[in-house]
Order: structure tokens, then sequence, then C-alpha cells
């Protein structure tokens, strides 16, 4: 990863973080891109079954990762859109991270594209 700009831990202890990415590509033109890693922590006892002996291969964590970005940034708004990205995305997600039963969920989704990945 390249630098951390921005660390938040929500109230559920899911840590998001956000690196800087972009790069100038054409006179005063930015990619201003971020890269959002999440850690969502999960108690194994507390979920189905199933979904116990799937996270057994994971720490006691499972990370998502997205890639937030925007073209055409002039020099001067590098940090400004960098900022708009994060709180936007923030403000768009930690109601979803924020759900009981979250980390399950995306477990659950991680399993299920295992399977997709292994089924020929």
């Amino acid at each position: 990863m390249s630098n951390l700009i921005q660390k938040t831990e929500l109230n559920n202890r899911i840590v998001v973080e956000f690196f800087t990415q972009g790069n100038r590509y054409f006179g005063d033109f930015h990619r201003v891109e971020i890269a959002v890693v999440v850690t969502v922590p999960f108690a194994s006892e507390t979920l189905a079954e199933d979904l116990r002996e799937f996270a057994a291969n994971y720490p006691g964590t499972i990370r998502y990762e997205k890639k937030l970005q925007r073209m055409g940034v002039s020099t001067s708004q590098v940090e400004a859109v960098s900022h708009e990205l994060i709180d936007d995305f923030l403000q768009t997600v930690s109601g979803y991270l924020e759900k009981r039963g979250f980390a399950a969920g995306l477990l659950r989704r991680e399993m299920q594209n295992k399977k997709k990945r292994t089924t020929y």
C-alpha cells in the first residue's frame, strides 16, 4: 500500500483505512485514487456452523478492499478531492458496516465467491 492518509475505527471495532495511490498523468491533471481497506473482526462462536468451518481459515478478521477514484483533478484540488472521496465513502457505507450481522454476511459472500472460483 501507499501512504496511509486516514484511519477510522467504527463503533463495532471495524477499522477503515485509506491509502493514497494517485498520480499526476498529464500537465496539471491528477488521478486521485484512494485504496480503502476495511478490516472486519468476527467471533467464530457467534457464526452459523457452515461459516465457522470457513472462518477457521481467517485470523479472526476478514478484509474488504475498494478503490475510490477521480480523474482530471488539478494540483490545487488533490487534497480537497481526496477528503471528499473519503467523506462520501464513510457517509455512504458506515451504516452498512455497523450493522450487527455485517461480518457474517461478508464471510458468507466470500465463501460463495470461493465456491464459484473452484467450481467448473
